[in-house]
């Protein structure tokens, strides 16, 4: 019992200082924010003298709000097509039996072993022949095209384990299985969905290289390329950045927190 005690503290203290690790970029990012220029580079780990919101407002005046709101709209309906395309295609794969599913499922592995940048060259030629350029069309897809992959193997080992016995019973009950899918399927995919929405969603919502290619006019920028407008040409306002980081950063976070036993679920067992 003692050394199974003294394992235990071992394990929970690397665990905490391993946590402390981590959290401490985003608490000086926070404390920057209420600090002045001359505390950001004279004590960059201490704590402000006074909290004010000054950095706020500087970062609110180069437009972040249409930025977030640009994000909001590529990250829903990049996510919401992305999830669909995938489950349905991770059923069939799981499903019916055709002789080139193997194949096909060695292609979308394929697919998920692809850089995005490897293939950015072509793909801004073929946005921009589809006059795609500065609109948000033109992100969302190569953003769902990009998510597919990863999300059709997170369903389908998901798929492998659902029990076929619940399927094979609506099928007695004269059910097609595109309502199979949809009426028994998905309600009880949960986790898996969700899992699978907040990794995009985490992923979509900080994706840079692809935005600062394919969107160079203000009014569609997303949050990620929106941020460099804070940045100077000889001089930055780090308090206001570091603001910006901060706003940046709540979305996601109240995202984690409301699924995040569908997060460590997943983590334990692929969104089982």
């Amino acid at each position: 019992m003692s050394r199974f005690k003294i394992a235990n503290i071992i394990a929970y203290g690397f665990v905490t200082l391993f946590s402390i690790y981590v959290l401490m970029p985003i608490l000086v990012m926070v404390l920057t924010t209420f600090k002045s220029k001359r505390e950001i580079f004279l004590e960059p780990l201490g704590i402000p003298s006074q909290f004010g919101i000054s950095s706020f407002e500087k970062a609110l005046t180069v437009g972040l709000g249409s930025f977030m709101l640009n994000s909001f709209i590529v990250s829903f309906f990049a996510v919401f097509l992305i999830v669909t395309i995938s489950g349905m295609a991770a059923y069939v794969l799981s499903r019916i039996d055709f002789k080139i599913n193997k194949f096909v499922y060695l292609l979308v592995v394929a697919g998920f072993a692809i850089p995005p940048a490897a293939v950015l060259v072509p793909l801004y030629t073929m946005v921009s022949n589809l006059n795609l350029l500065n609109s948000l069309f033109g992100v969302i897809m190569p953003l769902t095209a990009f998510g597919i992959p990863f999300t059709v193997i997170l369903f389908y080992a998901f798929f492998l384990d659902f029990p076929k016995e619940v399927e094979e019973a609506a099928t007695i009950d004269g059910c097609t299985k595109l309502q199979i899918f949809f009426r028994i399927i998905v309600p009880l995919s949960g986790p898996v969905i969700a899992s699978a929405a907040i990794f995009q969603t985490v992923w979509i919502w900080n994706e840079f290289l692809l935005a600062l290619i394919m969107l160079t006019s203000d009014d569609f920028k997303t949050l990620p390329i929106g941020l460099l407008k804070l940045r100077g040409e000889w001089t930055s306002d780090w308090g206001a950045i570091m603001a910006g980081l901060t706003i940046a950063v709540i979305p996601v976070l109240i995202v984690f927190l409301i699924f995040q036993k569908y997060f460590v679920r997943s983590l334990a067992g692929l969104g089982k």
